[in-house]
């Protein structure tokens, strides 16, 4: 069985991603109903919209994809000669359990549907702070 595991590069710029959310917010646990909400943020400034999934299962019978238990999101936009109108942005409740945790799957996520040429480079995470400082322009969820 070959085990993911994202490159060391792209885990810290992950990892460097900064929230928008006060402090005392960052450590809150993910609900359905605010992780929806705070999705719906995303589709706002970033302009592109996805319908957010947190049932693995039900994601990789629709894909046909399997979703790795280390992995805490991923999106799906549809193979290269159909894609979707509209992506699917599968989130791992067990592998995303705080709001902050939320906003970086969010963040770089979204980012992937933006700017897709852009794969893990360095610029691509400055796209996916610049998308979680305008939804922190929003306000809270």
């Amino acid at each position: 069985m070959t085990v993911h595991r994202g490159h060391p590069r792209t885990d810290a710029r992950h990892a460097a991603l900064r929230s928008p959310l006060p402090e005392q917010e960052r450590e809150l646990p993910v609900d359905q109903a605010w992780l929806r909400r705070r999705a719906k943020q995303f589709t706002l400034v970033s302009g592109q919209p996805f319908h957010l999934v947190v049932d693995l299962q039900a994601y990789a019978s629709v894909t046909g994809m399997h979703f790795y238990p280390n992995y805490a999101a991923q999106i799906y936009t549809g193979p290269e000669h159909a894609r979707l109108a509209v992506p699917l942005l599968a989130i791992n409740l067990k592998m995303v359990t705080t709001r902050e945790e939320a906003d970086r799957a969010l963040a770089h996520e979204t980012m992937h549907l933006v700017v897709p040429s852009y794969g893990h480079k360095a610029a691509a995470f400055v796209r996916a702070q610049l998308l979680l400082d305008q939804v922190g322009q929003l306000g809270s969820v």
